[in-house]
């Protein structure tokens, strides 16, 4: 949702994207595409929306729902990150945050779409499915931080 709310400033511009407008956005496939036109496609979800902005629900992008915006040469950029086990210099949502202003992308999950798994205390399955894979990179918690600068 955060990769296709980055391509519009309001909620109901959605209702005149084509298949291909949200096929082009790296990620988004066919079957996303396909049930978000559907939603969009039915009127009484349209007047629901409407409904709901009149109400005083913002259907509006802010500022804070952008994606930062990231340098070019950005540390992390256009790789995927996910974090496991407890940090101890910062939370997991703050190390999320560095992650993505550092060009990085988070995942949920182990798979071979990731490219570096932060460790901290007590990792547990990621980190075996992480190093079963062999081509993720794992970092500790320090390694991380060096590498943002």
């Amino acid at each position: 949702s955060k990769l296709i709310a980055a391509g519009i400033s309001h909620v109901l511009e959605l209702c005149d994207w084509t298949l291909e407008d949200f096929t082009n956005i790296k990620d988004v496939g066919p079957v996303v595409a396909e049930n978000v036109m559907a939603f969009f496609q039915d009127p009484a979800n349209v007047e629901m929306l409407r409904e709901m902005e009149k109400l005083g629900v913002n259907l509006t992008q802010t500022a804070d729902d952008r994606p930062p915006e990231v340098a070019e040469g950005a540390p992390l950029s256009g790789k995927t990150i996910l974090f496991t086990g407890t940090l101890q210099q910062m939370t997991r949502t703050e190390a999320q945050e560095k992650a993505v202003a550092a060009g990085a992308r988070n995942i949920s999950a182990v798979s071979s779409n990731l490219d570096i798994l932060v460790v901290g205390e007590k990792a547990g399955s990621k980190l075996k499915k992480a190093q079963a894979l062999g081509t993720v990179q794992i970092l500790t918690e320090d390694e991380f931080l060096e590498l943002l600068g």
